[in-house]
């Protein structure tokens, strides 16, 4: 089942939800990201001090506190930190292009972060993953047991055949995706490109080259642009641009 996501430029995208893989990579690559993190201050505390941790504890408990908590800390809430200055997205679930998103398409609040960092405890830790994996594979929007408590659930950004607002044709976010027309957002409405894409997705009148070279005389004269090759490439490079920029 999609999740209807309404970007800052009120262009409702459909996501589908993240499978159980790129959930579990993520986490994965998670864990690595925090081993790394708790080695490195371990090296640079060998390095600097020629001592280890346990050692600063038998010379000055307070240091060792410290040190402690600095390591810690971090580690204990990775997820939340992340999830809440970074969007709904660990440093896993950028690499794999996932994100975590209300059930509603809008941004998670605190309170929702919070829950599903706080049942991760029951998710994964006391059932050692069964529960977790079983709720995610099982639920419509795979949700595990702190998704469907904060309201919330985690999308698959990359886009897709299913993707209603971007089924045209020729459409391709690579990494180098040039943008033509920078100031779309500002030329035209959220209600001009779903019209165009209505259209261009009406056999009837996709095929009607009259029609088409109606719209676009109509699309150029709204926006102020000109294009002198095929009116249906112009078209679609209009809605790619458009959809691109309010994907940012």
């Amino acid at each position: 089942m999609a999740i209807e996501v309404q970007t800052t430029q009120n262009v409702t995208i459909d996501y589908e939800p993240a499978g159980i893989g790129y959930r579990l990579l993520a986490y994965i690559v998670d864990l690595i990201i925090i081993a790394l993190w708790i080695l490195g201050w371990f090296g640079i505390l060998s390095v600097v001090t020629s001592r280890s941790i346990f050692d600063l504890f038998d010379s000055s408990f307070s240091s060792g506190m410290i040190l402690l908590s600095i390591i810690v800390v971090p580690v204990l809430f990775y997820d939340l930190l992340f999830e809440t200055m970074n969007n709904g997205q660990s440093l896993g679930k950028m690499i794999f292009k996932i994100r975590v998103t209300n059930i509603e398409g809008t941004s998670p609040s605190l309170g929702a972060y919070l829950l599903r960092w706080l049942f991760r405890l029951v998710d994964f830790t006391i059932t050692e993953w069964i529960l977790g994996i079983v709720m995610i594979a099982a639920t419509k929007n795979s949700q595990r047991l702190g998704d469907m408590i904060a309201g919330t659930t985690v999308i698959d950004l990359k886009m897709n055949n299913k993707n209603n607002q971007l089924q045209v044709p020729d459409l391709d976010f690579h990494e180098d995706y040039k943008v033509t027309y920078y100031d779309v957002l500002d030329r035209l409405s959220d209600k001009d490109v779903q019209t165009i894409l209505s259209i261009m997705r009406d056999c009837s009148m996709s095929h009607d080259d009259f029609f088409i070279s109606r719209l676009s005389d109509r699309i150029k004269q709204i926006s102020g642009y000109s294009y002198s090759g095929s009116d249906k490439v112009f078209l679609n490079k209009i809605i790619n641009d458009y959809n691109y920029l309010a994907l940012q």
